[in-house]
């Protein structure tokens, strides 16, 4: 594993997080937690996600109306603000906020009454009221507030890191959009030159220069472009279906057309070792799960508690048959000796080994994402200059020169309309390396955790400025 993959490098991504929590812990409004998550994900997606969360989910977002042409920046906006599983992801953060208040409040007390009843003919009646107050919470509070913490640190980053993927989703099905209706239009234009071809064809074999099988054959040109056609405009309205169901919009007609320039942004500096440093400190996941690692470091410390005596203080009041009153303070102490906490700490133990591995695991998995992101787009974008370079520009120059030779009379119309089919074929196959581009670099983007710039410090640090609006 590259040797940047370390936790001290991650814990520079959650820190701010961790001052924002500590100084709001005893409120229940997550709020501020949500903004605080909002910006973040504004930074790695470009898109401003703190005012798309300010209103309901149900409420259509005003990035788009739904007819004129989608930009990827407005697709993106939309399925940030009304994407529901996206929502879930913010619901989450509000209940792990709730835990944090939870765990800074103390016991309730609990008070036991009793009164008896003379049997032996005495005079009076004995009364009994005890208040119990659990101070074992006072050794326990701080670990409880650990691990309430490091969850909802969880929370926020996994909210972030959701975001992120939702983008990048969002993104490769709106260039899926671009790359299907120019598909379109090619098929289209293919069907155009099979028609003019049985025209012509037709008329050839009505002044006996073309036989009956030239006219079948043009005829299953003609069929086959139609059904590639009626193919394709399938495979975009899917393509549509599919997009407006991540922008949080599946029962939306399909009658718009997606817009812009089937591009993606690339990383300043390519190689492999400055994008794994990116994403060594950018990519949500592993700060993640360094999250749950704290969270499983307070349960053990919460376990190893199990080891000290449970504690509560008792205030009784208590009146005797002699109408003589007391009030007793005491304690109630259970000590571990049956159950001396050893299970809980064990079990304990195995949860954080495990929590350990799953980050190291994941930072396993970044890597190789990394790696096999530059692998893609490196042969991706071989592939797309070559096409783009040498197989258009030969198609281009055959057409011209069939082009001329028609108009010269050197050759016939099948063999121009011939040529017109392999340069549109050449442009399709030139779509379809640019789509390819466009994917792997997404890719590329969203394994080095969403963005290829080098967030500055003050990216984290403006999450303190939350830190008592709760």
């Amino acid at each position: 594993m590259h040797s940047i993959f370390t936790p001290s490098h991650l814990r520079r991504l959650p820190g701010p997080l961790a001052a924002l929590i500590l100084a709001s812990c005893a409120s229940t409004d997550p709020t501020s937690d949500i903004n605080a998550a909002a910006r973040l994900a504004t930074s790695h997606t470009g898109s401003p996600a703190t005012t798309s969360w300010q209103h309901d989910v149900d409420v259509p977002s005003s990035a788009w109306d739904g007819t004129a042409p989608l930009t990827r920046e407005a697709a993106i906006a939309v399925a940030i603000a009304n994407n529901p599983k996206l929502r879930m992801s913010l619901a989450h953060i509000a209940q792990y906020r709730a835990d944090v208040a939870q765990a800074t409040v103390l016991p309730n007390p609990s008070v036991a009454f009793g009164i008896g009843l003379a049997i032996d003919g005495m005079t009076g009646a004995p009364a009994l009221v005890q208040g119990i107050q659990a101070l074992t919470w006072l050794w326990r509070r701080p670990h409880h507030i650990a691990q309430a913490e490091a969850q909802l640190r969880q929370a926020v980053l996994s909210t972030v890191s959701d975001t992120v993927q939702l983008a990048a989703a969002v993104e490769l099905g709106h260039a899926d959009v671009l790359c299907i209706q120019s598909f379109l239009d090619y098929d289209t234009q293919n069907q155009s030159i099979t028609q003019e071809t049985h025209r012509l064809i037709t008329r050839r074999h009505e002044v006996g220069e073309a036989a009956e099988l030239d006219i079948d054959r043009a005829q299953v040109d003609v069929d086959q472009a139609r059904l590639n056609v009626i193919a394709t405009r399938k495979r975009l309205t899917k393509a549509k279906l599919a997009l407006l169901n991540q922008l949080g919009w599946p029962g939306h007609d399909t009658s718009w057309t997606a817009s812009g320039a089937m591009t993606a942004s690339r990383p300043i500096d390519s190689t492999p070792e400055a994008l794994l440093e990116i994403a060594a400190r950018q990519r949500l996941e592993l700060a993640v799960k360094e999250a749950g690692i704290r969270a499983q470091i307070a349960n053990l410390d919460l376990a190893e508690t199990k080891r000290l005596p449970e504690v509560n203080f008792t205030l009784r009041w208590q009146r005797n048959f002699g109408d003589r009153k007391a009030i007793a303070p005491g304690a109630q102490i259970t000590i571990p000796i049956l159950d001396n906490g050893d299970p809980a700490i064990a079990q304990a133990a195995a949860t954080l080994h495990h929590a350990r591995m799953e980050w190291l695991d994941t930072a396993n998995l970044v890597v190789l994402q990394v790696r096999d992101a530059i692998v893609g787009w490196n042969l991706s974008d071989q592939q797309a200059a070559l096409s783009r370079d040498s197989l258009v520009p030969a198609a281009s120059s055959a057409l011209a020169r069939s082009q001329a030779a028609y108009d010269q009379g050197v050759i016939p119309l099948t063999t121009l309309l011939m040529a017109q089919q392999q340069h549109i074929a050449a442009e399709r196959t030139l779509v379809a390396q640019q789509l390819d581009v466009v994917k792997a670099l997404i890719d590329l983007r969203t394994a080095v955790g969403g963005t290829f710039e080098t967030l500055p410090p003050s990216t984290w640090a403006t999450l303190d400025e939350q830190g008592d609006a709760s």
